[in-house]
């Protein structure tokens, strides 16, 4: 919607930002009569049998007395293709044993500890929430020369180095030779396809090169489970040593939980046209499919389906109610509309215009819902919580109006203290921990989420920070609150470029206390904490180059068609 046309519709000129329609539409419509064929009950029932032979092949004693390789090499392709949901306790069985084995494990002699088996035990035994830097972090050290820098014969070992690169991501604060190791990989991967050295790559395997290019550009520990396991299957297929069973059941359950998504997104769709938005409040972002795959970054699994739409329908209440304070509403209609807000108001808004009217009205009539919902899954003592966030968010989106309203530029630390709350990071922690189970996300949960607890810290500086430094440009192009680009170069009289090297070095600093709070014992239940560090992955994946929330018509479309359209061949 354009400057112009906002002037005509309400008479006052506003700063709009423009932003684009859906690339979606009404296109997951046609999912919502789909019924399940006579083919997709062969293929659930396939599925359900293959499901079963592999439970049996965790705990069966073959693979409890192989070897570490071959036991670590099983879990991790289970992990890979995006199926391990099926066998946590099994898997967390077998870990386990290797995290008692290793303490007494002699790693110098022993033989399964080549680079490739270390990077893989660390990142496994990390991955489930193991303090494992005593020893293991330490081994590392045997592939360093005599001055403390990695021997220059690892280059070699492509499979190996991929495998420690794929370690460092779970790095914590202070482990120098994972920070070290990172270097060493990264310098030597990108040196690879400066150079095209295919003929080094290809001959050993032809997906080693795709392999090295996705490692640097989205790593494994920070993807998302539902593309990294697409972008898996070829490369597992291509392996001579690959598990037919366990590649076909892969295949059939990605399928399967797509058709899942794209009938919930015909659903969702159905209520956001009821709702409709786009007509009452055109300024803003129609992102309903985009919100959608948030959700899927946080609960992928096929028993979360309601809690996806529930956060979904948060998520597009929480982008509109940014686009009026961000882009649209006047100062003076801000200041009332918040006084509104806080007071939970939902009828005295006389003074203000008729779209603000609007979302007021349908946002108490969700939450009126919500509460109704929330009250038959034994979770009624979450959405206060979530209320009180929406009152704390309005009262943060007005102080960063308040700033652009006096042109005023705040240092990065007073930038930082504002807008960790505006990147939305608690609000949608304690949004989607509404979607979780009961007995896990009790009332003492949400006490804890409310106060704002390191992780939801470190996860709003990867979210805020990775935004700014992708979308500032942009939003510059109209009336808009500075961003943190421009407080650190104002503050430190520093280039643009050297502005953004310093923030996503802060970024990547963010990434070693979250894996630091995920290490066990946690202060409240783990699973309950790696849920919503998919937020972050969110904003690695779909943030990466470029805001594809916001501008989603090129490599948003593409990302979201990846996962949510295009099936896999079985």
């Amino acid at each position: 919607m354009s400057t112009k046309v906002a002037e005509v519709m309400t008479g006052i000129a506003r700063p709009t930002a423009n932003f684009h329609a859906s690339v979606w539409g009404d296109f997951f419509l046609k999912y919502t009569s789909t019924i399940d064929s006579k083919d997709n009950e062969l293929t659930n029932k396939i599925h359900s049998e293959l499901k079963e032979r592999l439970r049996e092949k965790l705990i069966s004693p073959h693979l409890i007395n192989t070897s570490l390789s071959e036991k670590l090499s099983f879990i991790d392709n289970i992990h890979r293709l995006g199926v391990s949901y099926h066998f946590e306790n099994e898997i967390e069985q077998i870990i386990q044993r290797i995290y008692i084995d290793k303490q007494h494990m002699n790693l110098d002699n022993n033989e399964d500890v080549n680079l490739l088996n270390c990077g893989l035990l660390f990142r496994l035994l990390r991955h489930q929430g193991y303090n494992v830097s005593a020893v293991t972090v330490d081994v590392f050290k045997k592939f360093l020369d005599i001055n403390g820098e990695f021997k220059t014969s690892i280059k070699n070992d492509i499979k190996g180095m991929l495998s420690l690169h794929e370690a460092t991501q779970l790095r914590l604060p202070g482990e120098d030779i994972l920070e070290k190791a990172l270097n060493f990989t990264t310098k030597i991967f990108e040196t690879m396809l400066l150079h095209d050295h295919h003929d080094i790559i290809d001959h050993r395997n032809p997906y080693l090169y795709q392999q090295i290019t996705n490692a640097l550009n989205q790593s494994l520990h920070k993807g998302m489970i539902r593309i990294e396991a697409k972008k898996y299957f070829p490369i597992y297929e291509n392996y001579n040593t690959h598990d037919n069973k366990l590649l076909e059941f892969a295949k059939l359950d990605y399928n399967i939980l797509q058709r899942m998504y794209q009938r919930e997104l015909g659903e969702l769709t159905i209520w956001w046209k009821n709702l409709d938005f786009v007509n009452k409040c055109p300024f803003a972002r129609d992102r309903l499919v985009e919100g959608y795959f948030c959700t899927l970054a946080v609960y992928f699994e096929p028993e979360y389906s309601y809690s996806r739409k529930m956060a979904t329908k948060m998520i597009a209440f929480s982008s509109v109610l940014d686009d009026i304070y961000d882009a649209y509403c006047t100062w003076e209609e801000l200041v009332v509309f918040t006084d509104a807000i806080n007071r939970w108001e939902k009828n005295d808004l006389n003074q203000l215009p008729e779209y603000i009217k609007y979302y007021n009205n349908a946002l108490h009539n969700y939450f009126e819902v919500l509460e109704n919902e929330c009250f038959q899954r034994k979770i009624q003592h979450s959405v206060p919580y979530l209320k009180e966030m929406v009152k704390v968010m309005a009262n943060i989106y007005l102080k960063e109006a308040c700033w652009l309203h006096k042109s005023y530029i705040p240092t990065l630390e007073e930038y930082m203290n504002v807008t960790l709350i505006s990147s939305t990071a608690r609000f949608l922690s304690i949004n989607l921990f509404i979607g979780m189970d009961p007995i896990l996300a009790t009332k003492e949960v949400f006490d804890w989420a409310f106060e704002d607890p390191p992780i939801f810290k470190a996860i709003a500086v990867v979210m805020r920070l990775i935004d700014d430094t992708v979308g500032f440009k942009f939003e510059q192009e109209r009336e808009h609150v500075v961003s943190s680009v421009q407080c650190y170069m104002n503050q430190h009289n520093v280039s643009e470029d050297i502005a953004i090297y310093e923030l996503k070095r802060q970024v990547s600093d963010a990434w070693k206390v979250i894996n630091s709070e995920l290490i066990r014992p946690t202060k409240i239940p783990r699973n309950l904490l790696t849920r919503v560090v998919g937020i972050a992955r969110f904003m690695e994946v779909l943030y990466i180059k470029e805001d594809a929330y916001t501008h989603s018509q090129s490599k948003g479309k593409e990302i979201l068609t990846y996962v949510l359209v295009n099936p896999v061949d079985v």
